[in-house]
């Protein structure tokens, strides 16, 4: 885990810079037609992240997600909200929740169970070509989840035989808290000036959960997702 947060720093240094000299390219035409007495490009200017031509956006995300848990399908749904950085690297925080449609019989002896938790952490998103109207970016993420089976509090209802009782408390019959870690890929499409759709695939890694009823891997599986993205970009 530690060799993965060392990797993810060297990124926030390295990728800007590498896509810098795309942004140079550009921001040297406009320069040439409007300001051709300039000095900008001068061979002795020393280049730095900082200088007047950094560009900053940000966006703001809802991302749905399909895999499978225990060969039962699995929805999810959260957000994403980041900074972009010269159009080549976003950093931000997500966070994905299950929707609770899994069930799962015979959790414990004559009780099914509903699947409930969710994740979130920050993310990396390497961005290339962002200016075409389709670009590919590398979505990498890391942090920490909650993951557990509830009760299914339908079958308490059904099961209930004396209408005047009140229902049985909702119970979570199990949990776990895990670490994770989620790399990916998507082709996004620039569909408006601050709209953005990225369809994709990840694979979730994780590491400490501990599910009597499941194996240590049943949550690692493929993610195919799709993402809203609406910002500065």
């Amino acid at each position: 885990m530690k060799s993965f947060f060392t990797i993810l720093f060297a990124l926030i240094i390295t990728l800007p810079l590498l896509a810098q000299d795309e942004d140079e390219r550009d921001e040297e035409d406009v320069v040439y037609v409007h300001h051709r007495t300039s000095k900008r490009w001068n061979n002795g200017e020393i280049k730095t992240i900082s200088r007047s031509h950094y560009h900053s956006g940000g966006f703001g995300a809802v991302s749905f997600r399909g895999s499978e848990f225990m060969n039962e399908s699995l929805i999810l749904a959260g957000f994403r909200g980041g900074w972009i950085i010269n159009r080549s690297l976003a950093i931000g925080v997500e966070g994905h929740g299950v929707v609770p449609t899994a069930e799962f019989d015979n959790v414990r002896p004559d009780r099914n169970g509903i699947l409930l938790g969710g994740y979130g952490g920050m993310f990396l998103e390497p961005i290339f070509f962002s200016n075409e109207l389709i670009h590919v970016t590398f979505p990498i993420s890391g942090g920490a989840g909650w993951l557990g089976f509830h009760d299914d509090w339908e079958e308490d209802d059904s099961n209930n035989q004396n209408p005047g009782q009140q229902d049985s408390p909702e119970e979570i019959i199990e949990d776990d808290v895990f670490w994770y870690v989620e790399p990916g890929i998507a082709a996004e499409l620039n569909v408006a000036r601050h709209f953005r759709i990225a369809l994709g695939v990840s694979k979730r890694f994780t590491q400490d959960l501990d599910l009597e009823f499941s194996d240590a891997d049943d949550f690692e599986n493929l993610n195919y997702f799709m993402t809203l993205k609406f910002g500065r970009f």
